[in-house]
């Protein structure tokens, strides 16, 4: 298991430092795991523990089979867990001034913002909406807490000339391909991490996405990604399914940290000036769709949005743009 723990370690640094380098970490991650029993995490659903309700393990398992990610299963696993250990009372009799009573002592000593306070509330009442929905409880005590309020970032997307500085700081044709592709599909970057060459439709000039949730959606290249997808495909000599590979032998899938990585180089590189990485050119085809007139419902379908809310929250970006329009044409 050590050994299979260091090489898998040291494949995904491929690329990433030098030759000499990666000898380096070999030898000393070999030394020192030497000493240690190394076993695979159970990525298993959680198990039942003592102040945890007796259909904790039920609502994981229906998650799973919905096609929660293993993130976003680990992330409720820690709230809820959290939760029914300070709240210390059975499922039915969870009140909805324990929860507000909860939300504010965990703000008060752990000092974290509204937004994530308001992320815990929303995983509490997911959990006790589907424990209400399956008769576990008589209804959710969490249904009469409002969300809580603050004030979101507001993400300015790319320009249309740092677009270009963008694509400009491309030097090789996978970096040019990756950026296209991005901004074309308004794909998310685990979304390309998992694309394969087959996913490609070139004369439908379509890309198959396999997105959150384990949800199948078809999005679509423009004239420039297609170009810059063929020109990288054909400049590839391996034998890899992925359509992204490693640059270094043997080649293997990309990883997600690597893509991010490049995208933050490239922004580097271009002279923009801000920090870019690959949700902001998301952010960016979602922007200049509506700009240009897509329909919201369009937008909301290319980006695999679940929610229109959360589409809109692009549409918000645009009412300057409209703002602007309006004194242009209404004189």
């Amino acid at each position: 298991m050590r050994e299979r723990f260091v090489n898998e370690f040291m494949t995904k640094l491929e690329g990433k430092i030098s030759d000499d380098d990666l000898r380096t970490v070999y030898q000393q991650l070999t030394i020192f795991v030497s000493e240690y029993e190394i076993s695979p995490r159970n990525t298993e659903v959680v198990l039942y523990e003592g102040y945890l309700p007796e259909c904790y393990k039920i609502f994981f398992v229906t998650r799973k089979i919905e096609g929660m990610s293993m993130k976003s299963l680990e992330l409720y696993d820690m709230v809820l867990r959290d939760f029914f250990y300070q709240v210390n009372k059975k499922l039915d009799e969870i009140s909805t001034n324990d929860i507000r009573l909860y939300l504010y002592q965990t703000q008060q000593i752990r000092k974290i913002c509204n937004s994530t306070l308001d992320g815990r509330r929303t995983v509490i009442h997911v959990f006790m909406e589907w424990a209400a929905n399956e008769g576990y409880i008589g209804s959710n005590p969490c249904r009469n807490i409002k969300p809580i309020k603050f004030e979101r970032p507001q993400r300015k997307p790319l320009t249309g000339i740092e677009l270009e500085m963008l694509r400009n700081a491309c030097k090789s044709l996978k970096d040019k391909a990756i950026v296209e592709m991005f901004y074309s599909t308004g794909c998310r970057v685990t979304e390309l991490e998992r694309l394969d060459i087959t996913d490609v439709d070139f004369q439908k000039k379509e890309v198959y996405l396999f997105g959150k949730g384990n949800k199948h959606r078809t999005s679509y290249l423009n004239a420039k990604a297609e170009l810059a997808i063929r020109n990288y495909l054909a400049s590839r000599n391996d034998n890899n399914p992925a359509l992204f590979v490693s640059d270094r032998e043997p080649h293997n899938r990309i990883k997600k940290a690597a893509i991010e990585k490049r995208v933050r180089k490239l922004g580097e590189t271009s002279g923009i000036g801000r920090r870019v990485y690959p949700h902001l050119i998301r952010h960016t085809t979602a922007t200049d769709g509506l700009d240009r007139g897509m329909p919201v419902e369009e937008v909301q379908q290319i980006l695999g949005h679940v929610n229109i809310a959360t589409t809109m929250i692009y549409a918000e970006v645009s009412k300057a743009n409209v703002k602007n329009d309006h004194r242009r044409c209404i004189v």
